[in-house]
């Protein structure tokens, strides 16, 4: 299976996950008051799916080039996209208009979510990895 099919299939697994956690997100949003205004929360999903889909795409280069450093590259991706959340949440952390508890645990419920799905699709990539090339 060559890299660009099997990306290809992971943008359509992530389109369809992230479609569904995005209505049950807003469904819990119009259900509950312990959740933030819609608007953030789209900022929110749409935030996550972009850095997820980055990170997936460097390490199927990475797998394309050596198969056995996905492992390694997934672990320096988590914290590189821990510090760049955090950049995102920063505006909101020093808004005082904000709940921030509540944005905060909004943010890395979704973030935790799209990571075991990450996880899953890099075990996958791992298992492809020296297929790839192909």
């Amino acid at each position: 299976m060559n890299a660009l099919r099997f990306f290809l299939g992971f943008l359509l697994r992530i389109l369809v996950f992230s479609l569904v956690l995005a209505g049950v997100h807003y469904l819990l949003t119009q259900l509950t008051a312990l959740t933030p205004e819609v608007s953030t929360v789209f900022k929110i999903h749409v935030f996550v799916v972009a850095v997820t889909v980055l990170s997936f795409a460097v390490l199927v280069i990475i797998g394309r080039i050596d198969h056995s450093k996905i492992g390694f590259t997934f672990l320096g991706l988590v914290i590189l996209k821990m510090m760049v959340s955090f950049a995102f949440l920063y505006p909101y952390l020093i808004d005082t208009m904000v709940n921030t508890n509540i944005l905060v645990f909004n943010f890395f419920i979704v973030y935790f979510l799209f990571l075991a799905w990450e996880v899953r699709e890099v075990y996958l990539l791992i298992g492809k990895g020296a297929r790839l090339n192909g």
